[in-house]
């Protein structure tokens, strides 16, 4: 065993990103296309998640219990 392996998945956002990845090679998908994997736990979590409703891309928000939110950026409203 490699470093590498031993330190893959070390959060929850990468368990869940290992997950579509290993979904996706059957051609199965659990996540959005172009989604970003965030850890909700920890402090970067609110500008990450602006972050990309900003590029208008989905959220997987990873909780440290296991839990996942699919977040989905809405149309800015019409003025």
């Amino acid at each position: 065993m490699t470093d590498g392996e031993r330190r893959w998945p070390r959060t929850e956002a990468d368990q869940a990103f290992a997950e579509a990845i290993e979904l996706a090679i059957e051609e199965r998908a659990a996540y959005p296309d172009g989604a970003s994997f965030i850890d909700a736990e920890q402090p970067y979590a609110g500008k990450a998640i602006a972050r990309a409703a900003a590029e208008g891309r989905p959220v997987v928000l990873c909780s440290a219990d296991g839990a996942r939110q699919i977040l989905t950026p809405s149309e800015p409203a019409a003025t």
